[in-house]
């Protein structure tokens, strides 16, 4: 049985401004990972909880609840940028639980 896959609100907002020929690409590498959520490689240090799926020269970052079945992409873009994105998005979320 597949996994669903959920985005996060920012998630959303960026892929509405992708071309659309790496809308159809991520479209296609969503459903690879909705089939197989271990297909990528798992993050180190303090993303570790974390994986990375590489389509063309970008890149989805998710999580697996291997419990509900869910895949939740926390960033998706361009090669480095969603790993800056998720690291600044988890600093802030830590500031706030201070």
């Amino acid at each position: 049985m597949p996994y669903q896959v959920k985005f996060t609100n920012s998630v959303s907002e960026v892929a509405k401004n992708f071309p659309p020929e790496i809308k159809k690409a991520a479209k296609s590498a969503l459903k690879e990972l909705a089939q197989n959520p271990d297909l990528s490689k798992e993050l180190q240090a303090q993303l570790s909880s974390f994986r990375s799926y590489r389509f063309k020269r970008y890149r989805i970052v998710y999580s697996i609840d291997i419990k509900n079945k869910f895949v939740v992409v926390w960033a998706i873009g361009h090669r480095r940028d969603p790993y800056e994105h998720l690291g600044e998005y988890l600093l802030q979320n830590n500031e706030t639980r201070s």
